[in-house]
C-alpha cells in the first residue's frame, strides 16, 4: 500500500532570519511602536512578533511578560542615550547633553506611552529598575562620568547626590509632559538646567 506523502512542514516565521541582535532589535523596535499606538493594556505580543517577522515563542523565550518586553525596549533607548554622551568641557554643557535627548524622547508619542506604562502598577518596578541601572551604571554610567569630570573642574559641591540632581531634572520633564502638557523647548530645558545647577555649584 502506497504511503501518503507527508506535507512539508510550514516554515517558521523567523526561518532564514539572522538570530541574536538583529532579531532583538526588530522586536524591541516594534514593541515601542506598538506601545505608542495602543498603550500597555492594548499591547499584544502576537502582533509585535508578526510585525518583527519572528515566532511569538521566540519573543516569550526572551521576555516572558509584556512588562519585561517594555523594560527591555526602554533599556535599549537609554543605552543609545548613554553611548552618545559627550564631554562638553563644562558641567552645564554635560547636563544639557545628557538630559536633552531623554527629554525629547519623553515628549514624543512613544515616550509618553513608555511613561504611562511605567506608571502602571504591574510594570513600574521593572521600568524604574532599568532606568536607574542605565543612568547610574554601577559607577560607570554617563551620570557617574559627568560627575567625575565636574569634580575635577571644581564644579561640583561636596555632599550633593548625583541621582538627586538627575531625578529632579527628569521629574520636572515628566511633570511638564504629562501634567502640564507643555512643550519641552530648548529654552525651557536650558532654564531648568540652570535652575538646578545653582544647587550643585560650590559656594
Amino acid at each position: 500500500m502506497a504511503r501518503t506523502p507527508r506535507r512539508p512542514a510550514a516554515p517558521r516565521r523567523d526561518a532564514g532570519r539572522p538570530r541574536g541582535a538583529p532579531v532583538t532589535e526588530a522586536v524591541l523596535s516594534r514593541t515601542l511602536e506598538e506601545l505608542a499606538a495602543v498603550g500597555l493594556e492594548g499591547m499584544r505580543v502576537e502582533r509585535i512578533a508578526a510585525r518583527a517577522e519572528v515566532n511569538k515563542t521566540s519573543v516569550y523565550r526572551r521576555w516572558p511578560t509584556r512588562e519585561a518586553l517594555v523594560a527591555a525596549a526602554l533599556e535599549g533607548v537609554l543605552a543609545s542615550f548613554s553611548t552618545a554622551m559627550p564631554d562638553t568641557g563644562s558641567l552645564r554643557g554635560d547636563v544639557l547633553a545628557l538630559v536633552t535627548p531623554i527629554a525629547e524622547f519623553l515628549a514624543s508619542d512613544t515616550g509618553r506611552a513608555v511613561l504611562r506604562a511605567a506608571m502602571a502598577s504591574s510594570s513600574a518596578l521593572a521600568v524604574a529598575d532599568v532606568a536607574a541601572r542605565a543612568v547610574e551604571g554601577g559607577g560607570r554610567g554617563p551620570l557617574a562620568s559627568l560627575v567625575r569630570r565636574a569634580r575635577r573642574r571644581g564644579e561640583w559641591r561636596r555632599g550633593v547626590a548625583p541621582t538627586l540632581l538627575f531625578g529632579s531634572l527628569v521629574g520636572a520633564v515628566i511633570h511638564r509632559v504629562m501634567l502640564e502638557h507643555g512643550a519641552v523647548t530648548p529654552r525651557w530645558l536650558a532654564s531648568l538646567v540652570t535652575l538646578h545647577l545653582d544647587g550643585v555649584h560650590p559656594r
